[in-house]
């Protein structure tokens, strides 16, 4: 290949590189652009009395978790000879702020950007990374991994109190600063409230009317279901109707304030059914989300603090501004298919490059005939 074809091709991929037309630079694993090991995001504070997640936990702000597991999800078979590790590796739970923790359990490494400090019961399953100082309140401190029985390392960037001698695994001081959260907060929860935006944007395509005291939501067996609804809409049963094996259901809710009364979810709320995965609850607007039901789908509530101060169960991907409260999180990430409306910037820049690169094949190909 000469060299006038390369840098005929050359050009254009580097245009693309610099005006965002290279999707497959950041890779996605969802239609949201996260993980499916990542169960919850917060990102500001997370406080937890009681409940668990499945899977892994990122918070941005500081964290309170009492009598709580995180990460818990694992291999399906299992032997008693068979070291018990998690499903997924790597950090089970990342605090942008300062960890407080007691009573629970935490599967996989533990990152924290500020201090720990911990109470009685406190075990980790996995290493852990403090970036500021270490507080162990004279309990003894827990840090192993292979179902428990292999201790684990402790690090910390600051100063360490209130430990006790003999622990398996002894806290070492690390240089500050050495702790990598793996995660930009504030940039992420940017991407998800645009992406939030978006979503809001797609055409209504789904019916909805109400019989008795259900909304019931028609999805047409289309491959992509979009219900434009109100706060006020929510409080009712809900009930899915016409759910293809391949369709998406986007609910986008408007208000500020959305109270999810404790009511119940026909077709989409066991485990068995197809909508399992495919269900998203996007709030773009609100602010205060009230959460006591039991439901198998998906919150896209980038900007809302999420209460589940009376409990309540959530099978899918959560992504909140804060979260407060008991409810439970289970192990089943968003699987559905949907393209976001690119926003008016995007297609700004596409046409930018688009000009360049046209701009440029014309100047090589004047200079060549020249």
């Amino acid at each position: 290949m000469n060299s006038k074809y390369n840098q005929f091709f050359r050009l254009p991929v580097l245009a693309a590189l610099m005006f965002g037309l290279a999707p497959l630079a950041q890779a996605q694993t969802n239609s949201l652009g996260l993980e499916s090991s990542l169960n919850l995001l917060s990102f500001g504070n997370f406080f937890v009395p009681s409940a668990d997640v499945q899977g892994r936990v990122a918070v941005g702000g500081n964290a309170n978790i009492n009598a709580y597991s995180i990460n818990t999800t694992v291999p399906s078979v299992w032997t008693s000879t068979t070291p018990l590790v998690p499903t997924y590796a790597g950090a089970g739970l990342t605090v942008g702020g300062n960890l407080d923790f007691a009573n629970g359990g935490i599967w996989g490494n533990t990152v924290v950007g500020g201090n720990l400090t911990t109470g009685a019961g406190a075990s980790f399953g996995g290493n852990v990374q403090v970036a500021g100082n270490l507080n162990a309140n004279g309990n003894w401190l827990t840090a192993a991994s292979n179902n428990w029985t292999t201790p684990a390392s402790i690090t910390y960037g600051g100063t360490a109190t209130g430990l006790l001698e003999g622990q398996r695994s002894t806290p070492v001081q690390t240089a500050p600063g050495s702790v990598q959260l793996g995660i930009n907060f504030a940039a992420e929860q940017q991407r998800l409230s645009n992406l939030s935006q978006s979503f809001d944007t797609l055409a209504n395509s789904g019916n909805s009317y109400m019989e008795w005291s259900t909304l019931v939501l028609n999805a047409n067996h289309a491959d992509v279901a979009v219900f434009d609804l109100n706060g006020t809409d929510v409080v009712n049963n809900m009930r899915l109707d016409n759910f293809g094996p391949n369709t998406t259901v986007i609910l986008n809710v408007h208000g500020q304030s959305v109270d999810f009364k404790a009511g119940g979810y026909t077709n989409f709320n066991l485990a068995t059914d197809l909508a399992v995965g495919h269900v998203l609850f996007n709030l773009p607007e609100a602010t205060q989300v009230s959460f006591v039901s039991g439901v198998y789908a998906s919150f896209l509530a980038p900007l809302a603090q999420f209460n589940t101060l009376g409990g309540g169960f959530i099978g899918g991907q959560v992504v909140v501004g804060s979260w407060n409260g008991s409810g439970q999180v289970n192990d089943n990430p968003f699987s559905g298919s949907v393209t976001p409306v690119p926003e008016p910037q995007t297609y700004a820049l596409m046409l930018a490059g688009l000009i360049m690169v046209a701009g440029a094949t014309r100047r090589r190909g004047a200079a060549a005939a020249a």
